[in-house]
């Protein structure tokens, strides 16, 4: 556990409310939470990719197949993908690392590797396909959008037109239009795919933990492919 004290987070030269000289912050518990609940996948391996550590969006591609473990080493669901994979995992021993992109039957994944300390790799895992939208509550809150404007704004990003938003909703074309001159106006843009850039930048909100010392780094237990 990594605790920060008030020396810590408030230096001489920096400002803000003091703290209590004895008050922690559990920073590594809260990181692991954050890493474990992260919408993309998160693969910490070893130079041969022997998964050290999958957060729940990783083991759940291996469930769904986009991913698999064999031998103990993660790979993907067909030979040339996972000899893509090796390449690249063998390519941070060099300290080169890099992104893939791999394409089949099964679906589509983006990944991206870098060596970090300890002679691991640490890969970033993107199923464009399952990527989740924003939440509808998090856009009002960071926005101000009403209901209606929120639910036209996830439309939008799920390829939607305003038409089939619109017949979605069961509103007119002319109130869709309307809902989009105001989500332009409240987000300061002024063309859709300027919204659109912005809005998926929106976070997904993070569960809270259920108790103190209730997270923890998971080793994957997911059997070989």
């Amino acid at each position: 556990m990594i605790a920060l004290t008030d020396r810590d987070l408030h230096p001489a030269c920096g400002s803000g409310a003091p703290r209590s000289a004895h008050e922690a912050v559990p920073v590594e518990a809260a990181l692991c939470w954050l890493i474990d609940h992260f919408e993309q996948g998160i693969a910490v391996t070893d130079r041969s990719g022997r998964p050290f550590f999958l957060n729940a969006a990783a083991q759940a591609l291996i469930r769904r197949g986009l991913l698999r473990l064999r031998n103990g080493c993660l790979c993907s669901a067909t030979p040339e993908h996972g000899a893509a994979l090796g390449r690249l995992i063998a390519r941070c021993a060099v300290g080169v690392g890099g992104s893939i992109r791999l394409v089949g039957e099964t679906g589509t994944l983006l990944i991206a590797a870098c060596a970090i300390p300890g002679n691991t790799v640490l890969l970033r895992i993107i199923d464009p396909d399952s990527a989740p939208l924003p939440d509808p509550g998090a856009l009002q809150d960071q926005f101000g959008f009403t209901p209606a404007e929120a639910a036209l704004a996830t439309d939008i990003l799920a390829g939607n037109d305003l038409a089939a938003s619109a017949a979605r909703r069961r509103i007119t074309l002319h109130t869709a239009r309307a809902h989009l001159r105001r989500l332009f106006e409240k987000t300061g843009t002024r063309r859709q795919a300027a919204l659109m850039r912005l809005l998926l930048l929106c976070p997904q909100p993070v569960p809270a933990a259920i108790r103190a010392g209730q997270v923890a780094f998971r080793s994957p237990h997911c059997s070989n492919a």
